[in-house]
């Protein structure tokens, strides 16, 4: 099945589900947002790490540091201290609904905002949370580092408390201690051991990067949006009615466009039977070429599927008959049997009458030149009728003729193909409507 195919079917068929789909949601929208004053939106930026290893990944490392910068933010006891802090009588759930966090480019620096209906909130709660989020890094960052620096220290405080008492039992004259002696170098060398290990979290701690407030908070220019919610909803509304649409036509297929369906069932598409005189006498034409190519004295006409309605087989069988039959006076004598007409009587009428001394007449063809003194040769026209008119047990030999609107159902071929191999008539052709076929 080709693309277009598929597009044509979905758009040609379920055009009208389409577009409510689209309209309704975007009408909804807006109808709920309108007269809303759209909040204030204040932004602050904060350097989440002064490592360069953060931003090394990429934009993988930008995403770690946009998460990590708001599942601070929008934490309940966080956000619950500040809004204490800043006296905003507001929701915790709302405010984190509220926060945005945006990287910028693949640095460690991200833009954290505040929505609210009041500007100066909006400022304060940015500031505020953007100062306790720094906060919260640096000690994730660097304390236990720092609670392990603090450790070190308070033990090489006592350790030093101690080393000068055993110092002096060391030295003590005539009579040193030993044991003190022994339990200083202990001291000294757990001392030693100490001031390496602080000067490596000194190190790492140098190394963590520190987290700060790069720019205060400012309020962005007020935007409005109405027209982008109302565009997202009409193209969420848009794709979920094209979704219907694909699922329809799984359940019941249809073909788009009458070529397709002449060209499903092997036949050329005749013409059309509502575009025009000009249509309708070609349309005719084409007919009475496939009535003569297949010897058939009668057409039958049956939609796809269903009865046809009466007009659309008048026009066409108007189309078949081209400009119609009309009745010609003919001169006396001029349908003698030897072409020369006494003017004193004439064939019989088809009627069985006399006729004698009367002018007769003859059904002929529109167009067709009635030469004086000369029989006008009767032409042979071929029936044009609906199926359900059609006679089974007649002995005439019938062509079908399939009327098609722009759209056809897979289920309607399937009842024509039927048709032909249960009856062994030939199929003619195809006639296209412009619009749909209603029996």
């Amino acid at each position: 099945m080709e693309i277009d195919e598929v597009a044509a079917r979905v758009v040609r068929s379920y055009w009208a589900l389409l577009l409510v789909m689209t309209l309704l949601p975007l009408v909804l929208v807006g109808l709920a947002m309108n007269g809303r004053e759209p909040p204030y939106t204040a932004a602050t930026r904060l350097q989440a790490s002064s490592r360069a290893t953060d931003a090394a990944p990429g934009d993988a490392g930008v995403s770690i540091v946009v998460s990590q910068v708001k599942a601070f933010a929008t934490s309940e006891n966080l956000l619950s201290g500040v809004l204490r802090q800043q006296h905003a009588d507001r929701s915790t759930v709302k405010t984190a609904k509220a926060i945005g966090v945006t990287g910028l480019g693949t640095s460690t620096v991200v833009e954290l905002s505040v929505k609210d209906r009041d500007p100066g909130v909006a400022r304060r709660l940015a500031d505020a949370l953007g100062a306790a989020v720094v906060k919260e890094i640096n000690e994730s960052n660097q304390g236990s580092i720092r609670q392990q620096m603090d450790d070190i220290d308070k033990r090489v405080r006592t350790l030093e408390k101690r080393l000068g008492p055993l110092s002096r039992r060391a030295g003590a004259q005539p009579n040193p201690d030993i044991g003190a002696a022994n339990e200083r170098e202990r001291v000294q060398a757990e001392l030693t051991d100490l001031r390496s290990n602080r000067s490596d979290l000194q190190t790492q701690l140098s190394s963590a990067g520190t987290a700060s407030v790069v720019q205060p908070a400012v309020l962005a220019p007020r935007t409005n949006p109405v027209v982008m919610t109302a565009a997202i909803a009409g193209l969420v509304g848009l794709v979920g009615g094209i979704l219907i649409a694909v699922v329809t036509e799984t359940a019941r297929p249809t073909i788009p466009g009458q070529r397709r369906v002449a060209r499903r069932l092997g036949v050329p598409l005749l013409g059309w039977a509502d575009r025009g005189p000009e249509q309708l006498a070609d349309l005719g034409r084409r007919v009475r070429l496939a009535v003569k190519k297949e010897g058939v004295g009668r057409v039958a006409l049956v939609g796809a599927p269903g009865p046809l309605p009466a007009g659309v087989v008048s026009s066409v069988a108007s189309a078949v008959y081209g400009d119609g039959t009309k009745v010609v006076t003919a001169r006396p004598g001029d349908d003698a049997p030897d072409g020369e007409g006494d003017g004193k009587g004439g064939t019989p009428p088809a009627g069985g009458g006399s006729g004698k001394g009367k002018s007769s007449t003859s059904v002929v063809r529109a167009g067709t030149a009635v030469m004086a003194k000369k029989a006008v040769p009767a032409l042979r026209l071929c029936q044009v009728h609906a199926f359900e008119e059609i006679d089974p047990g007649s002995d005439d030999l019938v062509g079908v003729v399939v009327v098609v609107g722009p759209v056809t159902r897979a289920a309607g071929l399937e009842t024509v193909r039927d048709l032909v191999a249960a009856s062994g008539w030939p199929l003619l052709g195809v006639v296209a409507a412009s619009r749909k076929i209603k029996g």
